[in-house]
């Protein structure tokens, strides 16, 4: 209750801030008016800023999200060294952020990156790297692996098993850990002030850079809509999962065929019944 009281608080005081009709932020708000969300929309700075933040964020989230479904599906298959090597994908939450961005600044430099904006996607897709690893994990640890061990017996290979067996039932963890890293991407902050190129700055990064110098009702708006794709993002990962929870599982017989194995009827093990006794 606490930890939710100290997340909501902070909303109630922006969002009702955001639609006061005067030129200077307060709460209660002086007035109501949409002018500082038209204004949002009317800027090129603004909407420049929020496009450079989906094309970040998305790249940065698909590239750990694929390299998180990989590394869980091959630790799957070496568990001795899995133990070992799983707590490596959960370094990048102890990086020193400023550190991380000021080596990626200087690697990007002799490469020829330093004008653009993959240095940033790079870093983020790192950052991304153990929430998508993580969500997938969950969801590997609730497949049976007797699935992949059967699929492999009656024929399919590695490959096979994957694709017809193991990745559609991963599919709503791949799902919702994009989603996540998607979320933590795009309200970075720390990388996007060292590795945003001049005038393709993110939206958290010009938030940033702007509250610094002056705090205005338009920076209220721009919160409140970041607010908002954070409260929508959630509603869809809820959504997604209680629909997929809410399906009928499909049998184990439709992933072996799908796999390109024919499964065939279990014999008829039950016993007679019995005959009237003899009597002696």
């Amino acid at each position: 209750m606490i930890i939710t009281v100290y997340l909501v608080v902070p909303m109630l005081i922006v969002i009702p801030a955001s639609f006061t009709s005067g030129s200077f932020l307060q709460v209660p708000p002086n007035g109501f008016s949409w002018r500082w969300y038209q204004a949002v929309f009317e800027g090129d700075n603004w909407t420049d800023a929020f496009a450079s933040s989906v094309r970040v964020s998305a790249t940065a989230a698909t590239a750990a999200t694929i390299v998180g479904a990989l590394a869980v599906l091959g630790l799957s298959r070496v568990r001795r060294f899995g133990r070992v090597l799983r707590p490596l994908f959960f370094l990048p939450m102890v990086l020193p952020y400023i550190v991380f961005a000021l080596g990626l600044g200087q690697m990007a430099i002799p490469l020829g990156l330093d004008g653009s904006l993959w240095p940033l996607m790079a870093g983020q897709a790192v950052l991304c790297l153990p929430i998508a690893f993580l969500t997938v994990a969950g969801g590997m640890s609730k497949i049976d692996p007797a699935y992949a061990r059967a699929a492999s017996s009656m024929g399919a290979n590695w490959w096979r098993t994957v694709w017809k067996v193991e990745l559609p039932l991963l599919r709503r963890n791949i799902v919702t850990g994009w989603l996540l890293a998607f979320a933590f991407g795009f309200d970075e902050v720390v990388l996007a002030l060292f590795l945003s190129p001049p005038g393709q700055e993110t939206l958290p990064a010009k938030l940033y850079t702007e509250a610094s110098q002056n705090v205005s009702p338009l920076l209220a708006s721009v919160s409140g809509l970041v607010v908002a794709l954070t409260v929508l993002v959630a509603l869809v990962v809820l959504v997604a999962r209680n629909a997929s929870a809410g399906r009928t599982r499909t049998s184990h017989s439709t992933r072996f065929v799908a796999a390109g194995v024919q499964t065939e009827p279990a014999a008829d093990c039950s016993p007679e019944p019995a005959g009237p006794k003899e009597n002696a």
